[in-house]
C-alpha cells in the first residue's frame, strides 16, 4: 500500500484534540516538519508534559461553548482526534451555557460504546463548522501495510488463531466493545473490554501464571481490527512498542492487526522490540481472513 501525500488543505489549520500516548506527538512533530504549527487541544488532568512545547490549551469535559469559541477565535477549522481519554464525566456544575445547550445531544450519544460516542462528537464539531479529520488523512505513513511486517511468517496454527481471533474482533466491533482479541490454542481466549488492549493482555498473563491456561503460547496471538462500519477519522485501532512488551508478558507469538485500517506507531521501535522477543508482526488484508480456519 503507498502512502498518500496529504493536500495543504487537510494539514492546514489542525488542532490535535490530544491525549494519551505517543500519537499526538507524532501528529505534532510532523506538522512542525511540514512548516505547519502545532495547536494542542488538550483535557485538563489528562495533559502531558510536553503540550508545553507548543501552543496548546486545556479544557474542562462540559464546557463546550468556551471550547468553540476557543477554536473559531485562532482560526482552528480542522481538528483531529490522536490519544486515549478517559471517558467523560458530565457534572452540570461544570458546564457553561454551550454544554447546557449541547447536553441532550450528549447523552444520546454517550449511552452507546466508544464508536458511538465519538461519532456523536463528530457530528457536533461539523454542526459548529469543525471539521474532523482522521490521522491516516495527515500521516497515510502510519497506516499497516499487509503482509509480514516483521519476524518469521506465521505458523499454519498461528494463522488459523489470526483467523479465530479476527472473527471475534469483528463480532465484538459490531456491538461497539471493542477492537481486539487473543486467540491460543485454536480458540479466543480473551476479548477486549473496557479496560483496553493492555488490560486484556495482562488478564492473558495473569491466566498463565495461574494455569488456567496451558497452551505454551507458540503459536497465540493478539488481533486488532477496525469496528465495522467505523469511522476511520476516529479511534483507529493501533499497535506501538507498549503492546508489543504486553504481548511478549502475556506469552504470544505474534500480533496481527488489520492493514489499511490500523496505525503503526513508533515503528522502528515497535518492530525493534518484536525483532528482540521474536515476536512477529503481521498486517492483516481482511479479505484474506478466514482463509486458514
Amino acid at each position: 500500500m503507498s502512502a498518500k501525500t496529504p493536500s495543504l488543505d487537510i494539514i492546514a489549520n489542525v488542532g490535535i484534540f490530544a491525549g494519551r500516548g505517543s500519537l499526538p506527538r507524532e501528529l505534532a512533530v510532523h506538522l512542525e516538519n511540514n512548516g505547519h504549527e502545532p495547536y494542542i487541544l488538550g483535557i485538563e488532568n489528562e495533559s502531558e508534559e510536553w503540550f508545553s512545547d507548543y501552543n496548546h490549551e486545556l479544557f474542562v469535559w462540559g464546557k463546550l461553548g468556551r471550547f468553540f469559541k476557543h477554536l473559531k477565535k485562532n482560526n482552528i477549522k480542522q481538528v483531529v482526534f490522536a490519544g486515549g481519554v478517559t471517558r467523560p464525566t458530565l457534572r452540570f456544575r461544570d458546564m457553561d451555557w454551550g454544554g447546557v445547550v449541547s447536553l441532550s445531544k450528549v447523552m444520546t450519544f454517550m449511552v452507546g460504546g466508544d464508536n458511538s460516542l465519538l461519532t456523536g462528537l463528530m457530528k457536533l464539531f461539523d454542526q459548529h463548522g469543525v471539521k474532523v479529520v482522521g490521522v491516516h488523512e495527515i500521516m497515510p505513513e502510519l497506516l499497516t501495510p499487509s503482509g509480514l511486517l516483521f519476524g518469521r511468517k506465521p505458523s499454519k496454527k498461528a494463522l488459523h488463531n489470526i483467523d479465530k481471533a479476527f472473527e471475534a474482533c469483528k463480532a465484538l466491533g459490531a456491538l461497539d466493545i471493542g477492537q481486539a482479541a487473543v486467540a491460543v490454542g485454536g480458540r479466543v481466549v480473551a476479548v477486549e473490554g473496557i479496560e483496553g488492549t493492555d488490560g486484556m493482555l495482562e488478564r492473558i498473563a495473569s491466566m498463565r501464571a495461574s494455569g488456567r491456561l496451558y497452551e505454551d503460547g507458540r503459536h497465540g496471538v493478539l488481533v486488532k481490527t477496525m469496528k465495522p462500519d467505523q469511522d476511520m477519522r476516529a479511534d483507529l485501532p493501533a499497535i506501538g512498542p507498549n503492546t508489543i512488551e504486553a504481548v511478549i508478558k502475556a506469552g504470544l507469538k505474534g500480533v496481527a492487526v488489520e492493514a489499511g485500517h490500523s496505525l503503526l506507531l513508533e515503528k522502528e521501535q515497535t518492530l525493534a522490540k518484536a525483532k528482540a522477543a521474536g515476536v512477529f508482526v503481521y498486517g492483516l488484508d481482511p479479505q484474506e481472513a478466514g482463509a486458514q480456519s
